[in-house]
């Protein structure tokens, strides 16, 4: 049968606040925590789970008649926090590859648009090679002003290659 004391018990020895409890209950440090610790409480499996989760202690834990606490707790302890660990290195491997992803997509991006450049380059000095062999003149013009100056962003305007 369900021991609520345990969870004063439990509070004692990890140094934890009533309050720390009702807030990772509920969401509210002032939801009063009464139906889990008053005598005869019959909370659901699933309010259980989650205040074993708060005390990282097995489920099993709660049930124990007197203060006398095994050392499993404290393993179990070890092993929840090792797959937390386990867990979080496999986020931290798939951020990872999620940004190799991007930069490798980016990278190909401004390769297709640095071709697209040298296409354009090469077009401009074929048709500069072609109006220059049948003797056409163009009239120069001085290019407009860019509305956005060249050191704006903090670059000098020049390209790095």
């Amino acid at each position: 049968m369900y021991n609520p004391k345990m969870i004063d018990i439990l509070l004692r020895r990890q140094g934890k606040r009533a309050k720390d409890l009702a807030k990772y209950m509920s969401g509210n440090e002032r939801q009063p925590l009464t139906s889990i610790t008053k005598q005869g409480a019959n909370p659901t499996a699933e309010t259980l789970e989650k205040v074993a989760d708060f005390f990282l202690v097995s489920i099993d834990t709660l049930f124990i008649r007197n203060e006398e606490l095994p050392e499993v707790p404290q393993q179990w302890e070890i092993d929840r926090r090792s797959e937390y660990y386990e867990k979080a290195m496999v986020a931290k491997d798939h951020l990872i590859q999620a940004m190799n992803f991007e930069r490798d997509v980016m990278e190909k991006w401004l390769e297709a648009q640095r071709e697209d450049i040298r296409n354009l380059e090469d077009e401009v000095k074929e048709l500069r090679d072609l109006l220059r062999a049948h003797k056409i003149r163009v009239p120069h013009h001085k290019p407009l002003e860019h509305p956005i100056p060249p050191d704006a962003f903090g670059t000098d305007g020049r390209s790095k290659k």
